[in-house]
């Protein structure tokens, strides 16, 4: 025990300490020993050089490859305690070495080295925390190596690009056997023990109070140089704990800072007192010093949370943690070594050494009587034992139930969902209702006058997609009087018609029809609709999902928009690049007039994938000179995009032209300092709802990602986004032109031109402001899409704030909110409620997916969490807690909003790759994940001076070179900028 340990990749390295549990407190080996995660297995490392020789208490790192070693303390038996303050490094990037050594007679081995620091080191000590850090390595306390029974409290930081150490800040009390992690700049430092001697209550292992444990949680801010006590948030605490190891967890392997923290197990001697004050309903539980507690600390939060492991351990001090992977979205890590007992089998003999050792302490305390030790530690309960074991612990917060008790638990309270809770679909059978898809296959586009009057032949540019009446044929009089959409012109002379889903009963022809037989069609009214809905119940009246299959180079990084219009797809003389990748995703939104037709065109009525249809988007160089009908269907849709390319580019000039012309001061008179925004996700009841104070000067673009991601709880640049203003009129609410990033790279992108249109406003030179100073009302009403492929709308009504300030933020703020979350790629609202009825037990889970066999299933069964991992866990914006990840927390979604704003805005362009999957049901989800990062603003004009706010800032007027997010901050910088503005300015003259 008291060795060194850490974690590289699947890596675990051990190194030194003592047989603790047989009371010997000499160290014992100089061996390096390491576990391999993937095989389970322990190797002993063979080592030579400079060795750090057998020591206890000490620190272990790693760094580009190596292994460090610093502290901790060797104790010769009848000599003296040796503290060591030495750096060593174990050269594992190096390989090994060829020759022979004193450890190792094989002739290949690792080297250790003694690294020379180019400043005065820390004091040796023993049993100190220490962390690696942002290319830092910092330790804290341990044992005083001066004055026995007493501990330290000073901090030291070494910065590895120099190897100069530093003192810091000493901490507010002296402490070892403590942990300690970092993260957001900060040092967090807790419990231990403190070398204090207590009078007065004896422990209940019949010893006086020495060296107690403590539960004291303080921070230490790298940035201001402060230690402060942290405040421990929610019921759960972590109680006075010592020897103890400490797990940062991150949600993305990338990610330099962690999420949340665990910590298992420890030590601590409770008194009677302890027990029947402090814990409570636990008592039972911390009569034993022997933790058995796995406990979660959220970085964020500052909420601890208890948390149930799924593997029976001991309970344990000294153990050791690592992760061992993360998949479906369940986190493994493993737990193992330590000390501690079984209350349930304490009936370990002691050996002979251990009795020997007993009675060599007594002796040299100088007791006439010797104890029974035998005796007495059976009667303590407490008799340590050493576990050599790992277990890997899939972490949850509850797993099944747990003995009679099936209602505990948030899984459980999850599945006993009260119906008025159950979210379900809802959707408005009116024109302008942006969930008419659900119900009924028709567009804003059939509400409308149509761009002709009449049928003539060879039209296609202005029939296309259009609605149209069969009369007057003879042959087929059955189909008089059907309404149709019309497609191409054929060769035959003839247009080919498509009869709508519910008339064609998903038998996915079409006819060729004279033009002489047909007739535009009256635009449609809400009674006809309610008519169709209302006929033939149990036929379905939607259109179904589309499937997507894009082939592309690999090595094109082009924006899928800009690939599908690039003129070599559609030529056969291209020559064809071999490395190809096949790309799936799922449309489930509303299609326009034209897109309709465009993709009964293009379809394969033979690919019928779980109810879906297939359209197969493969350039003509993939098939060579002999192109087939898969090739036609790219040619069909490349042209297609080009043609609304060219014919709404002009639309959005002019709208983006007559927003321009509305001023700062026009959005100040008309918004005055904050709007309020309310988004309500669209055909889900109950309402999944936020309520948000905004900066009218925040752009559409800071708005989708910085503002309203982080607040609906959707992932920033992950997914394709577009805005529109939205009204009560058809005729308007046709015209209204979407805004959104002018370029895409995000795979759902390939789905704009089926409803968004060919392009979109810059949503980077548009703010909320303009939009609502657009109009002459008091309300203004926007639909925001997230994900182009599942289609979550939302229905934004915006409104001047005119109530007292709510925050000190001076760009956005969230109020209020309800509704539980919605995991991305769940394949739209109708999918996301059919995954809520089987998450609650009214739907069955297929549990074997080869005999398709379903059944119902509850949190006590392998199947719900196996269907509750796979369809919510995994998922990108479902994996920053372990509790519930589809409860709304309002303190969370604050955090993340004030963190949002202060990043900088991530370009579109560069959104998250999604590579091939083959989950048709659900749409896309991800197997491989190229995370777009921004870079920290380069200059003063990207950050507010004062608050770091990335969002709705104006640059100084004067000298242009800084910026700030409102005229309070401008004011309060103004001492500290008033000599350089003056400077830059004078410097331009």
């Amino acid at each position: 025990q008291f060795r060194a340990s850490c974690q590289v990749g699947s890596k675990i390295y051990v190194h030194g300490g003592c047989d603790f549990c047989e009371n010997d407190c000499v160290p014992s080996s100089d061996i390096v020993w390491q576990y391999d995660i993937d095989d389970r297995k322990w190797t002993k490392l063979p080592t030579g050089g400079s060795s750090p020789g057998p020591r206890t208490g000490h620190t272990m790192f790693a760094w580009k490859g190596d292994l460090y070693l610093w502290g901790g303390m060797q104790e010769k038996k009848n000599i003296c305690r040796m503290f060591f303050s030495k750096l060593y490094r174990l050269k594992l990037s190096a390989g090994k070495q060829q020759g022979n050594n004193k450890n190792n007679k094989n002739g290949a081995y690792y080297m250790w080295e003694i690294v020379k620091v180019r400043s005065q080191e820390p004091v040796g000590r023993e049993e100190h925390a220490g962390v690696l850090y942002k290319g830092k390595y910092y330790i804290h306390a341990g044992n005083n190596p001066h004055i026995e029974g007493s501990a330290l409290n000073d901090t030291w930081v070494l910065n590895l690009s120099n190897w100069k150490w530093s003192p810091l800040k000493d901490g507010p009390i002296i402490r070892h056997c403590h942990g300690m992690w970092a993260a957001n700049n900060k040092l967090y430092v807790l419990g231990g023990r403190t070398s204090v001697k207590v009078d007065g209550p004896m422990t209940l292992y019949n010893s006086i109070l020495e060296n107690p444990a403590i539960e004291e949680f303080v921070s230490f801010d790298l940035q201001s140089k402060i230690w402060k006590y942290e405040e421990c948030v929610g019921d759960i605490r972590p109680h006075p704990l010592s020897e103890f190891p400490v797990l940062p967890l991150h949600d993305n392997d990338q990610d330099e800072e962690p999420s949340s923290i665990l910590i298992w197990g420890g030590y601590a001697e409770p008194t009677e007192d302890d027990v029947k004050a402090k814990y409570g309903d636990e008592a039972d539980e911390f009569k034993l010093p022997y933790r058995k507690r796995l406990l979660r600390f959220d970085v964020s939060t500052n909420v601890w949370k208890s948390i149930v492991p799924t593997s029976p351990i001991l309970p344990k001090a000294l153990a050791i943690m690592a992760t061992a992977k993360r998949g479906d979205g369940v986190r493994h890590v493993l737990i193992g070594e330590g000390y501690g007992i079984d209350p349930d089998t304490n009936d370990r003999e002691l050996s002979e050494k251990s009795k020997a050792e007993w009675k060599n302490l007594y002796e040299q305390a100088g007791a006439d009587n010797l104890p029974d030790v035998e005796s007495m530690m059976k009667q303590s309960s407490c008799k340590p034992q050493y576990s050599n074991k790992m277990y890997d612990v899939q972490i949850t917060e509850s797993f099944g139930g747990r003995g009679n008790d099936q209602n505990s638990g948030w899984s459980w309270e999850l599945y006993n969902l009260p119906d008025e809770q159950m979210p379900r679909l809802v959707s408005e059978l009116n024109p302008c209702s942006p969930t008419l898809h659900h119900i009924i296959d028709f567009s804003i586009d059939d509400f409308v006058q149509p761009p002709c009057a009449a049928v003539v032949a060879n039209d296609s540019q202005n029939l296309f997609g259009v609605r149209v009446r069969i009369h007057g044929l003879k042959g087929r009089k059955e189909l008089n009087g059907m309404i149709g959409r019309c497609g191409f012109w054929l060769k035959s002379e003839r247009y080919q018609v498509f009869l709508p889903v519910h008339e064609c009963g998903k038998k996915w022809g079409s006819l060729s029809v004279k033009a002489e037989n047909l007739q535009i069609a009256d635009p449609f009214t809400q009674e006809n609709c309610m008519d169709i809905v209302t006929r033939n119940r149990h036929v379905s009246k939607s259109f179904p999902g589309i499937v997507f299959v894009l082939i592309r180079p690999v090595a094109d990084l082009r924006a899928s928009l800009d690939y599908l219009t690039d003129p070599k797809i559609t030529d056969p003389s291209s020559s064809a690049d071999k490395n190809m990748m096949t790309y799936f995703d799922t449309y489930r939104g509303p299609l326009s007039s034209r897109a309709y037709s465009v993709i009964r065109s293009m379809m394969d009525p033979s690919s019928d994938v779980g109810g879906l249809i297939c359209c197969n988007l493969m350039p003509q160089t993939f098939f060579g000179p002999n192109p087939n009908k898969k090739a036609a269907a790219m040619n069909i849709y490349s042209n297609f995009v080009k043609d609304l390319k060219e014919k709404d580019s002009c639309r959005v000039g002019s709208f983006e032209a007559s927003l321009s012309k509305i001023s700062d001061e026009m959005v100040e008179e008309k918004c005055g300092g904050w709007l309020k925004i309310v988004v309500q996700l669209d055909g889900v009841q109950p309402n999944v709802r936020r309520e948000l104070l905004v900066n009218p000067a925040v752009t559409m673009r800071a708005l989708h990602d910085q503002i309203l991601c982080p607040t609906m709880g959707w992932k920033s640049n992950f997914h394709c986004y577009a805005f529109r203003k939205t009204y009560d009129d058809p005729e308007k609410l046709k015209d209204s032109c979407w805004i959104g990033p002018r370029q895409s790279t995000a795979l759902d992108s390939i789905f704009m031109p089926l409803y968004v249109g060919g392009c979109v406003a810059n949503d980077k030179q548009i703010s909320i402001g303009q939009l609502f100073a657009s109009e002459q009302t008091d309300t203004v009403t926007l639909q925001w899409v997230h994900d182009f492929g599942d289609w979550y709308s939302h229905s934004i009504q915006i409104s001047k704030y005119d109530g007292r300030s709510l925050t000190d933020s001076s760009v956005a703020f969230l109020i209020q909110g309800e509704g539980l979350g919605v995991p991305e790629d769940s394949g739209g609202p109708i999918s996301y409620c059919e995954m809520m009825r089987k998450i609650t037990g009214k739907m069955a889970i297929e549990i074997d997916e080869d005999s398709h066999i379903a059944a119902l299933a509850d949190p006590s069964s392998e199947h719900w969490w196996r269907y509750f991992n796979d369809e919510v866990r995994k998922k990108h914006n479902m994996q920053s807690g372990l509790g519930n990840p589809l409860q709304f927390d309002l303190y969370r979604a604050r955090n993340d909003l004030e963190t949002a704003i202060r990043r900088p805005t991530q370009k579109s362009g560069r959104e998250v790759q999604n590579l091939s999957s083959v989950d048709m049901k659900t749409g896309l989800t991800r197997e491989q994940d190229k995370k777009a990062t921004a870079s920290l603003p380069k200059n003063a004009t990207k950050m507010c001076a004062v608050c770091g706010v990335t969002v709705a800032l104006r640059k100084c007027s004067g000298c242009q070179s800084i910026a700030y997010c409102s005229r309070e901050h401008q004011l309060q910088h103004w001492k500290e900028h008033k000599a350089d503005c003056k400077a830059i300015q004078n410097g331009r003259k």
